[in-house]
């Protein structure tokens, strides 16, 4: 028998089973509705399967046209875990869904209230996903600036949901104060006027890139402060210390053909964001404009005190054409009981 025999008698083996196989996935579809019935649009989220006996999920896609599609699913019990990038809408989970060999199973879902209760116009992520869509010719070339770098100018609105990332490799002195804040269950640092997160651009608010000769301002709407400069001057981060480490860090920038490339040092050890980290925490964010109205954004963020690995991370920035941001106010002094949550320290 020849080689290439001996291929073809292997693959005819293998075809009823790979039939089989692709036969028996099922797939679960529908669309996502508010408590009103309204549909849910604009708010693009994963849509998470777990299989109830072995563990195993796996993943679709809710669109911007409020309708969502998991494929490629095998037989079983599953629960479906639902939670768009918005607090207009609580997390939808339910258990017991049956999927069976082969077939297609429609299932629609409808989204509890969050904590506003459905009031319009009172949820920033969803206003924000709202702007976005205004864009036109999303896919156009992009402009440039003079000196041919491009220009990251206008207010950019990431999509999706770029907070929520895969989990920090911790070491075990970290796991276990992480373990620690996970029961104390926390209030957000920014009810006490505290930034939210150590990289702005993670957040889901508008922001903007202001570009200078010497240094980039990037500004975020509803964020405390709500700037972060980026020297662009070939300058190095400070001595380590002379530095007195800060919520968003030192910052310094260079481009990469298209890519801005931006590198930040010198946090302190409560910063948001990061899970539990030391202040040896370095972030490197990346952002390359792909089009009119499409940015490509990039974290690698690494802590050899803290994390036993890189963390890496990415999503998609979107334009929001004919928006500016506007002044954003925090009231100091706000206690959080609506929530029953603990306050916000940073540490157990």
């Amino acid at each position: 028998m020849t080689a290439r025999s001996f291929v073809v008698l292997i693959a005819a083996c293998l075809a009823p089973a790979l039939s089989t196989a692709m036969e028996a996935a099922g797939s679960l579809a529908g669309a996502v509705r508010d408590a009103d019935g309204g549909p849910v649009l604009q708010l693009a989220a994963p849509v998470t399967l777990r299989n109830e006996a072995t563990g195993a999920t796996v993943t679709g896609t809710l669109g911007d046209d409020g309708k969502y599609s998991v494929t490629g699913i095998a037989p079983g019990k599953y629960s479906i875990d639902l939670l768009v990038p918005a607090r207009l809408y609580n997390r939808y989970q339910r258990t017991g869904v049956v999927i069976e060999a082969g077939k297609a199973v429609q299932q629609d879902i409808t989204l509890p209230w969050g904590m506003n209760l459905g009031t319009v116009g009172d949820d920033p992520l969803k206003q924000s996903a709202d702007l976005r869509a205004r864009t036109r010719n999303v896919d156009a070339p992009f402009k440039r600036l003079p000196d041919g770098k491009p220009d990251l100018s206008g207010v950019w609105i990431n999509i999706g949901d770029a907070v929520t990332r895969p989990p920090i490799p911790l070491q075990p002195w970290a796991q276990k104060i992480a373990d620690q804040l996970t029961k104390i269950v926390q209030d957000n640092p920014g009810a006490y006027c505290l930034p939210q997160v150590a990289v702005p651009a993670l957040m889901h608010y508008p922001q903007r890139f202001v570009q200078g000769p010497d240094r980039i301002v990037h500004m975020i709407e509803d964020m405390d402060p709500g700037f972060r400069q980026i020297f662009m001057d070939g300058r190095s981060h400070p001595d380590p210390d002379e530095w007195n480490p800060s919520w968003y860090g030192h910052s310094v920038g260079h481009w990469e053909g298209d890519t801005l490339v931006i590198d930040t040092v010198g946090f302190n050890e409560i910063t948001p964001g990061f899970g539990v980290h030391s202040e040896a925490l370095h972030v490197v964010e990346r952002y390359t404009r792909l089009s009119h109205g499409r940015m490509k954004a990039e974290l690698f963020a690494e802590d050899p005190e803290a994390f036993t690995a890189t963390q890496q991370h990415s999503w998609t920035m979107g334009l929001a054409e004919g928006t500016e941001l506007v002044e954003f106010t925090c009231a100091e002094g706000y206690e959080s009981k609506a929530m029953q949550r603990a306050p916000w320290k940073g540490r157990p």
